[in-house]
């Protein structure tokens, strides 16, 4: 399994709102109330954030605590 296919599954179950996939030509994109493009996972996740706040304090409430 790729990174690319980890992280993908990683923000699907994260945003199940959201239809995330990488296009043809590399750009990560999430389909949802609105269609969000970026150029790295990392852009998406930040964008996601923003766009779905109540998916992201969900899922931070998922995740261990880092110390």
């Amino acid at each position: 399994m790729s990174a690319r296919t980890l992280l993908t599954a990683v923000l699907r179950d994260l945003y199940p709102h959201w239809d995330v996939f990488v296009d043809n030509r590399g750009i990560w994109r999430a389909a949802g109330p609105t269609l969000i493009s970026a150029s790295s996972a990392e852009a998406l996740l930040d964008a996601l954030t923003t766009a779905d706040p109540d998916a992201t304090t969900k899922a931070s409430q998922r995740l261990p605590a880092v110390e």
